[in-house]
């Protein structure tokens, strides 16, 4: 069967699906509806817990920004469905099967850079997981220690930066997805984009794992319930990269792979679904206890301490104070 786009000017002309970059989930058509409803209410529903897990995180502010991510992705979320959605709607086969080709372009930027947000909160918790002071000092990690602790950020700074670089090339792969389509020419470039894009975000979680895997067998005293939730949350997440690096490569695309049921299942499973699981596993725990997250300060605010008084045992307790009070006595 072939395909063909209808212009805003009435004009038909054929759809090559051979000069498609690499898909994500396929062409939506009306299949693609009820899936898309279900994750649009699951991600709304998900919302809520979120926002108010944010709001109790708003000291430090740092960590209420860190959660509000993870607000913006729900969102983005709901909004890829929606637009998903509507082509489900809205396309017809061979006839218009992309209704819109700046809805579907839209959809498969936030597909391919939505989940770096979740990867990027995953290095925020780790980092704070591994430097934790809030157990006793034999169980702390050497990169706990004053002296070593910058090379744990230098690592981490690392770490966030190719996590921005995949975005951005994401968002370069999906503005030039609609001159891709027309002109087979620049199929290669968006290719190589996607891929680049995606074998970044699949080995920083990669380096989350082995990392995770580590901390279980050197530093158990650090918490084998929160390290495991590390793990087993950084291993679902490494199926996102996986699967979707696995169609990225793919030499070529067939109308049939488009619109197929098990391109959908394949879809529908591996990412939308294993999304909305870590999603909900990073509400699901309160990462001040379980991560340390937000460091001194958030355990205060946890134990009812107002910042004001929090920031008096700073100083209170700062060297210099200690010095103040030994030469000048009360």
């Amino acid at each position: 069967m072939d395909l063909y786009l209808i212009s805003e000017a009435g004009q038909v002309s054929p759809l090559q699906v051979t000069n498609f970059p690499a898909i994500s989930g396929g062409l939506p058509t009306r299949p693609d509806l009820a899936p898309s409803i279900v994750f649009i209410v699951a991600y709304f529903l998900l919302l809520f817990p979120t926002i108010w897990r944010a709001y109790t995180y708003r000291r430090p502010r740092m960590l209420l920004f860190t959660f509000i991510r993870l607000v913006l992705f729900l969102v983005i979320r709901i909004a890829t469905f929606a637009l998903r959605a509507d082509e489900a709607v809205t396309a017809e086969l061979p006839f218009n099967p992309l209704p819109s080709l700046n809805i579907f372009i839209a959809e498969q930027i936030l597909l391919g850079v939505g989940f770096i947000v979740m990867l990027d909160l995953m290095v925020v918790f780790l980092q704070s997981h591994i430097s934790r002071t809030d157990v006793p000092l034999e169980d702390e990690t050497e990169f706990a220690q004053a002296n070593r602790a910058p090379i744990l950020r230098y690592f981490i700074t690392i770490l966030h930066a190719s996590l921005i670089a995949a975005i951005a090339m994401g968002i370069v792969a999906g503005a030039m997805y609609s001159s891709a389509v027309s002109n087979p020419s620049k199929n290669d470039t968006v290719k190589a984009l996607r891929i680049a894009s995606t074998s970044i975000a699949l080995i920083v979680v990669g380096f989350i794992v082995i990392i995770s895997l580590l901390l279980l067998i050197r530093f158990p005293h650090l918490g084998v319930q929160r390290t495991l939730y590390l793990f087993i949350t950084g291993g679902l997440l490494l199926v996102i990269p996986a699967f979707r690096l696995s169609t990225s490569v793919a030499t070529h695309t067939s109308l049939t792979d488009l619109i197929s049921t098990a391109t959908r299942v394949k879809f529908y499973i591996l990412q939308a679904m294993v999304e909305w699981i870590v999603a909900a596993l990073l509400v699901l725990v309160d990462v001040r206890v379980w991560f340390f997250a937000g460091g001194q300060e958030a355990k205060m605010m946890l134990d009812g301490t107002h910042p004001k008084e929090w920031r008096q045992r700073v100083k209170t307790d700062s060297p210099s104070a200690e010095v103040e009070a030994k030469f000048n006595p009360v």
